[in-house]
């Protein structure tokens, strides 16, 4: 009864408090203003990242609290890089850091998130790995960077994806549950989730900001590596599909215009869906959303998973044609 109640607690808390930031975004000076890139028209509170942090933490210690839930066995590491990716997306959503300054900053926080799993790794290994490797000096050092890279690049994966109403909140939502059909609990995070979306439909009155899209990013990276990523690398590969491909895509898109990687555009997929559906925020989710149930499903089914990954990418050039060939 507790763990059906604890998601919903956690939608009611996110809902309430982000109506109270919605109204406090303007003072605070957390608006999205429409520009060339934004598919909004209209300034929009970017209040949503927090206000599932805030619900989603108030439930959790209320929880652990009244000793409903344990507290989670989770390396102070873990904690550290988590609250240090959410503080900067936030202080990116009040002063528009440009990328190259949040660079450093992740990356060091990467590097933290990414040590207890090094550590997990030397003492457990990989059954998956060429035995020749087992003994190589250059494994754990080449491990080390993977994982930091993994947890730099999913939360950063997320963030250029968030371009669309309620994608990546539903996207989090899609990927948790799958998670949890193997034994990874945020039925916390689950009902922030989805206090988040309530007041995304049918338009959105707050977007996730980059404190959202970040927190969402880590809680994604770290929650595929609680669910057997390590001994299973095509569950990690499969999860965060829907975004790599389509991050891969874009940067090859503009080392083909000659543009900054950093460059921020109107061509990721979402974008894409939704100008072939007349602007159908709808249609646009749903279709994003049945694909990444999809991958989610094919995970452990290595051929089709293959087959889905290669239509999805050719979806992609398709999508692209008309820049690519430039």
């Amino acid at each position: 009864m507790i763990r059906f109640s604890l998601p919903l607690l956690a939608m009611a808390a996110t809902t309430s408090i982000g109506v109270l930031l919605i109204r406090k975004a303007v003072a605070w000076g957390f608006i999205d203003v429409p520009d060339a890139r934004k598919v909004h028209t209209q300034p929009t509170p970017r209040t949503g990242g927090l206000a599932m942090v805030l619900g989603g933490g108030l439930t959790f210690g209320l929880a652990t609290g009244l000793g409903w839930l344990p507290w989670p066995a989770l390396p102070w590491q873990t904690w550290l890089a988590g609250l240090g990716f959410i503080a900067v997306g936030a202080l990116d959503d009040r002063y528009n850091f440009h990328p190259r300054q949040k660079f450093l900053v992740l990356l060091t926080l990467s590097a933290l998130a990414a040590w207890p799993w090094l550590l997990r790794f030397r003492d457990t290994g990989v059954p998956w790995l060429p035995q020749a490797w087992v003994g190589s000096p250059l494994l754990l050092p080449g491990a080390g960077i993977l994982l930091a890279f993994w947890f730099m690049a999913v939360p950063n994966a997320v963030n250029i994806e968030d371009a669309i109403n309620g994608y990546m909140g539903g996207f989090t939502l899609i990927v948790l549950a799958g998670l949890a059909l193997r034994g990874v609990d945020s039925c916390i995070a689950m009902g922030a989730l989805l206090g988040f979306l309530l007041l995304n439909w049918p338009k959105a009155k707050h977007f996730m900001g980059d404190a959202g899209s970040f927190g969402c990013g880590f809680l994604i990276a770290e929650s595929i590596l609680r669910g057997g990523g390590l001994a299973h690398p095509l569950l990690a590969l499969a999860l965060t599909a829907p975004i790599s491909l389509d991050v891969t895509m874009g940067l090859i898109r503009r080392k083909r215009l000659q543009m900054s990687p950093f460059t921020a555009d109107r061509a990721t997929c979402p974008h894409h869906l939704l100008t072939r559906f007349d602007g159908s925020h709808l249609l646009t989710t749903s279709v994003l959303w049945v694909n990444v149930a999809i991958f989610s499903v094919l995970w452990s089914h290595s051929t089709m998973l293959v087959a889905w990954a290669l239509c999805y990418a050719s979806a992609l050039v398709w999508l692209n044609w008309a820049l690519l060939k430039n």
